[in-house]
């Protein structure tokens, strides 16, 4: 399988961005950004923190609060980027630039999250 070295896959450990993919247009874009516990064929484990888009609001951002642990199906992820081994999952911080919102990555370069 692709982006599996011989017995574990690489991506354990990692600090990512997911975003997951919408099955209607009029969804919230859901983006995760956490810590990759375990990634199989099928799922991936989470311990991260959530982030909202509901566009067209004074405050379209929200993020979550607390951490928490999710386990997603991998058919329901549209695309993954990972981050910087000392991104702040507990302190994400959100930019807007353009009609574009960001979270910003200390080490690397921000990584978009959605369009307003």
């Amino acid at each position: 399988m692709p982006g599996e070295i011989t017995g574990e896959p690489m991506i354990e450990g990692k600090i990512i961005k997911v975003r997951f993919k919408k099955s209607y247009s009029e969804q919230k874009v859901w983006v995760f950004i956490g810590k990759v516990l375990k990634f199989t064929e099928s799922w991936l484990m989470l311990d991260g923190k959530g982030i909202l888009v509901m566009k067209g609001q004074v405050k379209p951002v929200d993020i979550d609060r607390e951490r928490r642990l999710i386990v997603v199906p991998r058919e329901n992820v549209s695309h993954i980027r990972i981050l910087p081994d000392d991104f702040d999952i507990d302190n994400i911080s959100i930019e807007i630039k353009g009609v574009r919102i960001f979270a910003k990555v200390k080490n690397g370069p921000d990584t978009s999250v959605s369009e307003i």
